[in-house]
């Protein structure tokens, strides 16, 4: 394949890729990762290569953590979408106080933090600090970064 060719494939892959989490709300990591599969093929990718490549390509180390990093994103999401977060944030507002929730965020970032990377940590109480923000009715920095 020619590398003019190579890059209307690469460019129809963002295409693809945009069109899938905007248009289908597609979760991101999922469409990155469907899309990554169609365009190997479509530039001349054999199958059997195709784990390895994807892997070679995140990287080592992004290539192992990206995959923990994504499925946490998603578990937080059901949360959030689940309403766990919001009735956790109700809980963490009525023990600590309005006045020291950030604290209450603090801990609970901490608690989370050890057993994980801090990464993983942050993507799952995200959806947390929406939720404490939506009941206290304040602004998000203010519980987003004390986590």
């Amino acid at each position: 394949m020619t590398p003019l060719m190579l890059m209307v494939v690469a460019g129809a892959g963002i295409a693809l890729l945009l069109f899938l989490v905007l248009k289908y709300k597609f979760q991101p990591f999922v469409a990155l990762m469907l899309v990554s599969i169609i365009v190997a093929l479509v530039a001349g990718v054999k199958p059997a290569d195709l784990v390895a490549t994807i892997e070679g390509g995140m990287g080592k180390t992004l290539g192992h953590i990206a995959i923990i990093i994504a499925l946490g994103a998603m578990i937080g999401r059901i949360i959030e979408l689940s309403g766990g977060a919001e009735a956790l944030a109700k809980t963490l507002i009525k023990r600590f106080g309005n006045r020291r929730t950030p604290l209450a965020l603090t801990v609970a970032g901490f608690m989370v933090g050890i057993p994980v990377f801090f990464e993983v940590g942050v993507i799952i109480l995200m959806p947390l600090a929406y939720g404490v923000a939506r009941a206290a009715r304040k602004p998000l920095l203010i519980f987003a970064l004390p986590m």
